[in-house]
């Protein structure tokens, strides 16, 4: 129900690891930008992409686009922003760092102003400007957290993935979790019987001698 196409989710964790940055297809916006501070291309940034839950473009609880789906669409959240602004940022040759945390990943350079979700004590995972990874234990706003998850998965979710999900959970332990004899006259209808009872029956009749 939230992946019917598995790739997507195994791409999107692929692509955390390793942003899909594609410097060359900013260069026309980066020469725009070329007397602007890092911060002044940030706005640029949230300006170019608005932001949107992944639930609302892609249909899907978290996906992490590429620059291209990204400016395709012209919206998206923290990872389509972010491959936007690296990709700039690799083509101005500014540095700056990947920071990921439990429910955000955004691009650290000097001089950027530490707000609630964007602060050392949030990062989970640094890539510095030359690709060596620093982990440490975040000191995360938990309740800020669960807050950003549940907005983010539950209240944007469509109402009919809602229905599907909620749905799917009585139906799941019907299936595996109640008597057998309670059930008895609806397996054959969906092509299941008593496992137990074909455990016993034998697969194929040996003829007698």
């Amino acid at each position: 129900m939230l992946y019917p196409n598995p790739y997507h989710l195994a791409a999107s964790l692929y692509r955390l690891k390793n942003p899909p940055v594609m410097p060359i297809m900013v260069s026309e916006e980066a020469r725009q930008l070329e007397d602007k501070t890092p911060r002044e291309i940030e706005q640029f940034v949230y300006a170019a992409l608005p932001y949107s839950y992944d639930w609302e473009v892609y249909n899907m609880p978290w996906y992490f686009p590429t620059l291209n789906e990204a400016l395709i669409n012209g919206t998206g959240d923290c990872k389509a922003r972010y491959l936007l602004f690296a990709s700039l940022m690799e083509e101005l040759n500014l540095p700056y760092r990947k920071n990921v945390s439990l429910t955000h990943i955004w691009a650290d350079y000097d001089g950027k102003p530490q707000t609630a979700l964007e602060n050392a004590d949030e990062a989970m995972v640094v890539v510095d400007e030359d690709g060596r990874f620093k982990f440490s234990l975040p000191a995360p706003d938990l309740e800020r957290a669960w807050r950003s998850f549940n907005r983010g998965f539950w209240q944007v979710m469509p109402a009919g993935k809602k229905y599907l999900l909620l749905t799917g959970f009585p139906l799941i332990y019907s299936l595996f979790y109640l008597p057998w004899p309670v059930l008895s006259g609806v397996m054959p209808l969906i092509g299941l019987s008593n496992p137990v009872q074909a455990k016993q029956r034998p697969r194929f009749a040996l003829p007698y001698k």
